[in-house]
């Protein structure tokens, strides 16, 4: 299967609440996703069917399950994983939490060790999210990370897609096998961002699915 046979998409679901729209979108794709409860976690499960998982902000599956999988962002990181050769593939959920817990990590050691993936075989693309232009935030948080710079406000602003791509790149997976997007959801009006909107904001479903 190529890469175009690998379907990945990005729905900006416009809604002034969210609740109700995840609700919605859970009791209407149940059957055909396998949706997680996000809490910022670590988690990543091996998903073998549709269904609501709890708990967990990672999901990865195979042509062997072909199960579509989603995940609910505003300005968190949603990043999507492919292995080409074997034919898995993975989405994941990492705000600042889930990055300074190394979430991507657990999902690439599961591609590893689980679906025994080779390194040069790994596609990943890192969706819309909020970028370093607009992600300040205090030391509280920037003590986590290292990409960081300063700003006119003595804030910090964290450049989160930098840091996934720093664990990625420490699986020896080629750099032109990864690619990150340079929308900002704080700054796109077509994208629903959190830090910009508050609880008025709603939520951007990303799908990745077997397309064969």
């Amino acid at each position: 299967m190529g890469i175009n046979q690998f379907n990945y998409s990005f729905f900006f679901n416009h809604s002034i609440n969210a609740e109700i729209q995840n609700k919605k979108f859970s009791i209407k794709q149940k059957n055909n996703f396998a949706i997680p409860i996000q809490n910022h976690t670590n988690n990543v499960k091996i998903i073998e069917k549709p269904g609501i998982y709890d708990n967990v902000d990672g999901l990865i599956s195979s042509k062997e399950h072909k199960t579509s999988l989603s995940i609910q962002v505003a300005d968190c990181v949603p990043v999507y994983l492919y292995d080409k050769k074997n034919e898995c593939y993975g989405l994941i959920h990492s705000g600042w939490r889930g990055t300074k817990n190394k979430i991507i990590t657990n999902a690439l050691n599961i591609f590893f060790n689980d679906f025994k993936s080779l390194s040069e075989n790994i596609l990943i693309v890192i969706g819309p999210h909020i970028q370093k232009c607009c992600y300040e935030v205090d030391w509280n948080v920037a003590q986590h990370f290292s990409c960081l710079t300063k700003n006119h406000k003595n804030k910090w602003l964290l450049n989160l897609s930098q840091e996934i791509k720093n664990d990625i790149l420490d699986f020896k997976i080629p750099k032109h096998n990864i690619y990150i997007s340079d929308i900002c959801t704080y700054e796109s009006l077509q994208c629903e961002s959190f830090r910009r909107d508050g609880e008025k904001s709603g939520r951007m479903t990303g799908i990745i699915e077997y397309a064969r």
